[in-house]
């Protein structure tokens, strides 16, 4: 945190640079590339029954996420220098503070929850506005190019799209003041999730996407849907916007109902079959 309230001359550029590469790119790879060696890979067949789509991309289309991810990476470190440079020169305002204690407790948990509902909204319109028929073509279609995506196309974004979910950030602090440790357990949390919603599995119980409370909340299910079937179901963390434009897909919670079936029959089936401790059932299992 120091470094950050350093004057700006080329040194503490340089180590500003490094710390904003280092959240971003080195943080990223590192746990997307975690979550997609355990469950695609390591634990593929014990996995299986949760897939969404049955069936795995093409080789070409993982190293695509990749490259596209780490292109994404490089734009938001560079939004974010920019950001830093521009508060530091006294072009722009900044409302970043330090001291956790300034504001108190309270009101660090009630700025998290604030740009958790601003980055929601940020990112449901400006979803909607990369799907208009231009800038689909020119921008969005990159992302859609993982019809069935892995942990790794969390980021895999255009770089103009790559700007578009970036700002939502440098625009809320011009105008809220916001606590550092907050900043980056909100960059972390909304990272997480983002490749969590791109694993193409689905954990969430039964009846979730129906439940009176929790249909609120978006499934994996509800995002792999965007990607398979493109022009609905744009919302992020809440089922909110999607549900208050009318732009879930109508067939959402019957095919979240239709998944979570077929992955409970899957998994009572595979009991049936693997007695514990017996390596032989899990051989049957296996090839089944």
């Amino acid at each position: 945190m120091a470094m950050h309230a350093c004057s700006l001359d080329w040194n503490c550029f340089f180590n500003l640079l490094q710390f904003q590469f280092t959240m971003n790119v080195i943080r990223y790879f590192p746990i997307a590339g975690a979550v997609f060696f355990v469950i695609w890979v390591w634990k593929k067949e014990w996995f299986q029954p949760f897939r969404i789509q049955v069936k795995f991309p093409k080789r070409e289309k993982l190293v695509f996420e990749i490259k596209q991810s780490f292109v994404t990476l490089i734009v938001f470190t560079a939004v974010a220098m920019t950001n830093i440079v521009l508060a530091k020169t006294k072009i722009i305002p900044t409302h970043v503070y330090f001291d956790l204690n300034k504001y108190g407790i309270g009101y660090a948990i009630f700025s998290f929850l604030l740009i958790t509902v601003w980055h929601e909204t940020w990112f449901y319109w400006m979803h909607r506005l990369v799907h208009t028929k231009k800038l689909y073509h020119i921008i969005h279609s990159v992302h859609h190019k993982s019809v069935n995506p892995s942990p790794l196309a969390a980021y895999n974004f255009h770089y103009l799209e790559a700007i578009l979910e970036a700002i939502y950030l440098p625009l809320f602090i011009i105008v809220i003041p916001m606590s550092f440790q907050v900043l980056i357990f909100h960059t972390f949390y909304a990272m997480i999730l983002n490749i969590y919603f791109h694993t193409g599995y689905e954990f969430y119980p039964k009846n979730w996407a129906s439940h009176p409370i929790l249909k609120w909340i978006n499934t994996t299910t509800h995002h792999n849907m965007h990607h398979s079937s493109f022009h609905g179901n744009y919302s992020l963390y809440f089922n909110f916007w999607d549900r208050v434009m009318g732009t879930n897909f109508k067939n959402y919670e019957a095919y979240y109902e239709e998944i979570t079936e077929r992955r409970n029959s899957e998994l009572a089936h595979r009991k049936l079959l693997t007695p514990r401790g017996n390596s032989k059932s899990n051989e049957i299992l296996a090839k089944s």
